[in-house]
């Protein structure tokens, strides 16, 4: 009992981590008055979008993937449990039956055939005294791996429903772009029909009407690239959600932009397409502001953090293991045996029983006790220093996340500005062009600015939402919301919604 209480080693101790006192792109920290609901699980919900919403259920049922890192955590529990196992005395049963020809006769020569039967079974105890702490350092080792792939499956449920949210933000501003440039055909379809008019009336050259023309075919190739586009993120979203591919079309849809047809008995060149007054903010979800708290409250229990932690915990245990190996260990080993014997039509009974204790350790390995030891001791220097990575990775994640998302909330204000200003002077050169002050270049010139301005429009709405999303998974999921946002300002209805779902 007395060694038993002799250990390898000091008890483990976490790694002090340096991280810095507040963040560096303008993040204000959470405060209990403040914040009102911490975002782990179900985040998503508070974009409301409904296609997020139904994809990410149905892949945290069914994903391969995380799957996988369920699998994982099993397997380090029956690990775990058989180390637990192996610290307490070990009990087997066992038991033989033989009936055997003793004797007989040889070519030759007479002689008596003998049967015999003999039986036998019994139990045997082995029981390790866990002298230096082996056994319980082997179990400390399979405990922070099961914490390690425990957090790991976190990050993998995090990652996959932030993968999600990314790729249904990403299909929702490729089919809005989608639709500008069906629109953008449309307008420029009439402009043709206008320019054919004006041709054989001889109003305009020949040329212009060619250029009308190459425009509409370089507008179409670019649809057609568009369209590839939306189908990639159509599949990535069926490999990752398990839905078919006409179920997330349903889901996500596509922005309807009207383009007002007036009455045939107008002149052709009064029928030119009006601009669309289109907002991204109405199709591509506004995420609601978050607040997060220190670096060291997000770090610290970030779930990569987390999982190297627990690494490093596991690799500090195995150094103990190396050095136990080294020195000599004792079993307690006990067997009971109950022998049965017929012969000759007698039988014959007796029991057996040992009891005793058993020494062995290492003479000479050549240095290999030795080297095990700095190997362990290698590989706990090494998780050590995949920790800090882990706190470095997570700090640059959550500050590059931030600094996207202030970009992004910028560039949706300047953004829509331009649109409105490629608007006005797109509708005031459509009226030149329609009294026969301008030409088609400037015209052309006009739109694709418009155009230009819409998608980066469409863009930034876009980076707004997927940098919030990335502020989510930078931040392991930590993140609070003020109670005056999650009512939010009053409910949009989107055209891109199927079903008539309303989005905050």
């Amino acid at each position: 009992m007395l060694l038993t209480g002799c250990a390898t080693q000091p008890a483990y101790q976490k790694l002090r981590l340096s991280v810095a006192s507040a963040w560096d792109n303008g993040a204000q920290p959470a405060s209990t008055s403040s914040a009102s609901d911490t975002v782990i699980h179900g985040w998503w919900k508070t974009l409301g979008d409904p296609a997020i919403d139904t994809l990410v259920d149905a892949a945290l049922i069914d994903n391969p993937t995380l799957g996988q890192a369920i699998a994982r955590i099993q397997q380090a529990q029956a690990t775990a449990r058989v180390s637990d196992a192996q610290r307490l005395p070990q009990i087997s049963a066992n038991g033989s039956a033989t009936r055997a020809r003793v004797g007989g006769a040889q070519t030759g020569s007479g002689g008596a055939t003998t049967m015999q039967s003999i039986a036998a079974s019994g139990a045997s105890l082995g029981w390790e005294l866990d002298l230096w702490g082996r056994l319980k350092e082997t179990t400390r080792a399979a405990e922070g791996r099961l914490g390690a792939r425990t957090a790991d499956a976190e990050q993998a449920r995090l990652s996959l429903s932030g993968q999600i949210a990314d790729a249904v933000l990403r299909l929702r501003a490729c089919n809005f772009s989608l639709a500008v440039r069906n629109r953008d055909i449309a307008a420029r379809e009439l402009e043709l029909a206008v320019m054919r008019e004006r041709l054989s009336l001889g109003n305009v050259a020949p040329i212009e009407a060619a250029n009308a023309a190459s425009n509409i075919a370089a507008a179409r190739t670019n649809r057609v690239a568009q369209q590839e586009a939306c189908a990639r993120l159509v599949n990535e979203l069926v490999a990752l959600g398990g839905r078919d591919a006409s179920a997330i079309r349903m889901l996500v849809g596509a922005p309807e932009i009207r383009i007002a047809v007036l009455p045939s008995t107008q002149t052709q060149t009064s029928r030119l397409a009006p601009i669309p007054d289109v907002d991204a903010g109405t199709i591509i979800p506004e995420p609601p502001p978050l607040t997060l708290a220190l670096p060291a409250a997000i770090l610290l229990q970030h779930p990569n953090v987390v999982a190297a932690e627990r690494e490093a915990a596991a690799r500090w245990a195995e150094i103990g293991v190396a050095r136990a190996d080294r020195l000599p260990r004792i079993d307690l080993v006990g067997l009971l045996t109950g022998n049965w014997i017929r012969v000759l039509g007698s039988a014959s009974s007796f029991d057996t029983w040992s009891a005793g204790a058993e020494l062995s350790g290492p003479l000479f390995d050549g240095g290999a006790g030795a080297a095990n030891v700095r190997g362990a001791q290698a590989r706990y220097r090494e998780a050590t220093e995949a920790l800090r990575g882990a706190v470095r990775a997570a700090t640059r994640d959550v500050e590059d996340a931030l600094a996207g998302q202030q970009s992004a909330q910028q560039r949706v204000i300047t953004s829509r500005q331009a649109v409105d200003a490629a608007g006005i002077a797109l509708r005031a050169n459509e009226a030149r062009w329609r009294a026969g002050a301008t030409d088609m270049f400037e015209l052309e010139d006009s739109r694709r600015q418009f155009n230009r301005a819409l998608e980066s429009a469409i863009a930034a709405a876009r980076d707004r939402a997927q940098a919030w999303v990335a502020l989510v998974r930078a931040a392991g999921g930590q993140v609070s919301l003020q109670a005056a946002d999650l009512t939010g300002p009053d409910t949009i209805t989107s055209q891109s919604d199927q079903g008539g779902a309303q989005r905050r």
